[in-house]
């Protein structure tokens, strides 16, 4: 998690400046927040939870990117195009994400400028997580999910007593297919790559790295 962003004291601001017109909401796992070619009007920030970025390539559905707890999303609002071609779901156990219109979150910042310098270090941030997902595409199957699994580790991993690092238990070799664009069966047979050479401990959920 990048808590080193003070996206909470934004968040905190909103809701003492706004009395309405936001709301805090509860999303169980694979509920779909924005459906696919719905452009919001909203602005969302994740409290607790992970959701992800799909887009539907070849007739198969991938995972595009990630976004994490402290994270911001919903940046198409500010887009000129009339569609887009991705969906956000749910993929934790659940989420529980604060919304509010893109008009309304723009009005309150007139009041407090120093606030748009932090959005605008989040949407680079979030550009630059996208740029670095696709530079890891070209790698061999069994390089990328490693590459994958670190990346995600570093986010949502939980350091273990043994001080390794556990993956949650909604992280799956779909989701890792989904994310790494392989089979299901590719991710198997490179999860046990892994686990041969050591670097992986455990292979079946929760995924452990060593």
């Amino acid at each position: 998690m990048e808590l080193y962003k003070e996206n909470t004291n934004l968040i905190e601001y909103l809701k003492k400046q706004l009395h309405s017109g936001w709301t805090e909401k509860k999303y169980e796992k694979d509920k779909m927040i924005v459906d696919e070619y719905e452009k919001t009007a909203n602005f969302y920030y994740i409290v607790e939870g992970v959701i992800c970025v799909e887009i539907l390539n070849d007739e198969k559905r991938y995972i595009s990117s990630f976004i994490f707890e402290n994270d911001f999303f919903g940046l198409d609002s500010f887009s000129t195009f009339k569609q887009k071609a991705h969906s956000i779901r749910v993929i934790s156990d659940n989420a529980t994400i604060f919304s509010l219109p893109k008009e309304t979150l723009l009005d309150t910042l007139n009041e407090q400028p120093q606030y748009y310098e932090l959005l605008l270090t989040n949407f680079a941030d979030i550009f630059q997580r996208h740029y670095g997902y696709f530079d890891f595409l070209h790698l061999p199957t069994t390089e990328r999910i490693k590459t994958a699994l670190s990346y995600l580790s570093e986010h949502i991993g939980y350091l273990t007593h043994d001080e390794h690092f556990e993956l949650p238990s909604f992280i799956t070799q779909e989701i890792l297919s989904k994310f790494c664009r392989t089979s299901q069966s590719r991710v198997s047979v490179s999860l046990s790559e892994l686990e041969k050479t050591g670097w992986l401990l455990k292979k079946k959920v929760p995924i452990t790295i060593k």
